[in-house]
């Protein structure tokens, strides 16, 4: 006779059905949120009711082993995202981590091998090597909190006595927090190490650094760059090769190119095409020169127009249509469609090459297709109320510094834009705190 299970299923309201398995694909970290806001939850109930209602003596195991739980789930998932970055770089981690259960050798593992893959991980380390520690001196492999007794019949937590549930409570708070900055500086890393900017002993951090000491391309040919050459392989610790790849990453990037007084060119277009667009963009949605209002009042004053506006419209719809269509190509259409939707995530001009190689395939899709693809394709773009605003943030990036001021002051956009300052100084793009440097 086949069982039925009649606990582990749905039933009752929809909002009370959980998502698990593959309804949802949780992993580590779904788990590891889960394990914690139990025992968060637990340590609010017991201080609310000060220990009246439930007893201390009794929630303290399952408080003690969701955070500890917690914990290991976490520091695994972080091992997790070294194996990937080490794939990422073309090597291997071997570990057999992720099926033990003893934190103590889990997190030296990851001490050990996290610094050497990054030396970004360094700073996190030392905020959360005592806590984690704290966990595998009285509860090792897991089984204190879950057992009375171990497996040779000695009693647990002799050695402890007492444990303050406001002690737990602040202590996890902080180990929480800082475990949180792990989890999003691997994540990080992993996106990074994904775009290939890096040599086999220098990071993209390190590349950058290099940019920063390296001359103007120009004066390479004297007897000082090589002994500035000489001062880097020695301060990083590489040879000539690993050098030759790293000035090779920076020659070819938007954002260190101009260090070395090079320049990178944009992808499909000129500043000439983005001038254009700018016209045609400006002759449809209109800029009214209020420097005191935000961006949501000049949006009801008319610089965002609605679509139902713009089919109203279409005398000047037609008329800019007829002056870009002779000259649009499928590589200028992508160019201005990546710089547009690059500015949705400013966090790595390596991305803008992606994109604009995503948008030209579907731009030569619409000219294969038909006139009316083409021209939904680029009205798409033309419509958005943010055009202007995402192209100069791309071009602000990208370092094309002298091509976004002349658009800025060609259509006295410092009027209206109260963020370029900001913009300008790159103040809005500096890399969150949790990866150790900012660029």
């Amino acid at each position: 006779m086949n069982h039925i299970n009649t606990t582990f299923t749905r039933g009752g309201p929809t909002w009370a059905h959980a998502c698990v398995g593959k309804n949802g694909f949780p992993g580590y970290w779904e788990y590891a949120k889960g394990f914690s806001q139990a025992a968060n939850t637990l340590i609010d109930t017991v201080l609310q009711g000060q220990g009246l209602e439930h007893s201390v003596d009794e929630l303290v195991y399952p408080v003690c082993f969701n955070m500890r739980h917690s914990v290991e789930l976490r520091l695994k998932a972080a091992i997790l995202d070294l194996l990937l970055i080490q794939t990422c770089r073309g090597k291997t981690l071997n570990s057999d981590f992720v099926q033990s259960h003893d934190i103590g050798r889990i997190w030296s593992f990851f001490v050990e091998q996290s610094q050497v893959i990054d030396d970004r991980y360094k700073h996190i380390i030392e905020l959360l090597d005592e806590k984690i520690r704290d966990f595998a001196e009285v509860d090792a492999t897991g089984q204190t909190f879950r057992y009375p007794l171990n497996t040779e019949s000695q009693r647990h937590l002799v050695n402890v006595a007492n444990i303050s549930f406001v002690v737990l409570k602040n202590s996890f708070i902080y180990l929480e927090d800082k475990l949180d900055d792990l989890y999003h500086l691997s994540k990080y890393l992993c996106d990074e190490y994904s775009l290939g900017s890096f040599t086999k002993k220098l990071s993209r951090k390190n590349i950058f650094e290099v940019a920063s000491l390296l001359p103007p391309k120009s004066e390479w040919h004297d007897e000082l760059f090589d002994v500035t050459k000489k001062n880097i392989k020695k301060r990083f610790g590489i040879g000539s090769k690993d050098l030759s790849d790293c000035i090779m990453i920076i020659e070819a990037h938007f954002e260190l190119a101009p260090q070395i007084e090079m320049s990178v060119p944009l992808l499909g277009v000129t500043a000439s095409d983005i001038h254009d667009f700018f016209v045609h963009w400006v002759r449809l949605h209109g800029l009214p020169a209020c420097p005191s209002l935000t961006e949501s009042e000049l949006i009801e004053l008319g610089v965002g127009v609605t679509l139902q506006t713009i089919e109203n419209d279409y005398e000047i719809i037609n008329e800019i249509w007829m002056a870009v269509y002779p000259s649009l190509t499928s590589v200028k259409l992508a160019g201005l469609s990546a710089l547009f939707y690059f500015a949705n995530d400013l966090r790595f001009s390596e991305t803008y090459r992606d994109t604009f190689e995503d948008e030209l395939q579907d731009a030569k899709l619409a000219f294969d297709d038909s006139g009316y693809s083409i021209n939904s394709k680029f009205l798409h773009i033309i419509y958005k109320t943010n055009a202007i605003k995402n192209i100069l943030l791309s071009l602000y990036f990208l370092k094309k510094f002298e091509i976004a001021e002349r658009l800025v002051e060609d259509f006295d956009l410092d009027n209206i834009f109260f963020w370029l300052d900001d913009v300008r100084c790159n103040a809005h793009l500096r890399k969150p705190d949790y990866c150790g440097y900012a660029i």
